[in-house]
């Protein structure tokens, strides 16, 4: 069995308040919201040299109209937005509990139904990388090196290119399918991200060969 107990080894969840989409969507509405704003100015002054008695409290009517509907915009999108942070914290506890499971299934011996545990946790929180490298593991303890590679190489390209684990069982799962130029391939980048680790990175890798 590989473990890695090291100070530097973080399984806490990534907090992030919101997925990138969610913040364009944002951005892209607070533009529409400024362009309008604009455009509304530019009518106003082209119409300024025209405002007569009659016409003004029409025309101040209409701009308070028009302050109205931006408090109003701006009042949802901190709505939405607290709805969505709230609705993300739920998830993420979700996960959490997903992932005790997972983790009490994997101390049994239990692969199978830890890899579903961990499944489920990642259905709710689909960004953080521990759930991706604990099922990684399982896949490892299964003989399943393909799939558990896809799992190190989803956190690597997606999530957090320097990771410590996703490395190493990367370079476990190659080392197991006798794939030695990917294996080496592995070692070198592990040790040129975490350059201060080399001693932790050199005895996994003693004990990794010594388990042949």
């Amino acid at each position: 069995m590989y473990s890695l107990q090291h100070p530097q080894i973080d399984e806490s969840f990534l907090q992030l308040d919101s997925k990138v989409e969610e913040v364009m969507i944002l951005l892209r509405s607070m533009m529409k919201a400024t362009e309008e704003e604009s455009e509304a100015e530019r009518k106003r002054e082209e119409t300024a040299e025209n405002v007569t008695d009659d016409n003004f409290m029409v025309t101040t009517r209409e701009n308070r109209k028009a302050n109205c509907n931006r408090f109003t915009f701006m009042r949802q999108v901190e709505v939405d937005l607290d709805e969505r942070s709230k609705a993300r914290l739920e998830r993420e506890r979700v996960a959490q509990n997903f992932r005790k499971l997972g983790n009490a299934k994997y101390r049994q011996g239990n692969y199978d139904d830890a890899i579903s545990m961990y499944s489920q946790a990642i259905e709710n929180i689909k960004d953080s990388p521990i759930l991706y490298i604990n099922r990684s593991l399982c896949f490892i303890k299964l003989a399943n090196f393909k799939r558990a590679i896809i799992d190190c190489d989803f956190v690597l390209n997606k999530l957090d290119e320097k990771n410590l684990r996703a490395w190493l069982y990367r370079a476990m799962a190659y080392k197991s399918l006798n794939d030695e130029a990917s294996f080496e391939n592995c070692i070198k980048y592990v040790r040129k991200y975490h350059s201060k680790q080399i001693e932790f990175i050199d005895s996994f890798i003693e004990k990794m060969k010594s388990n042949d």
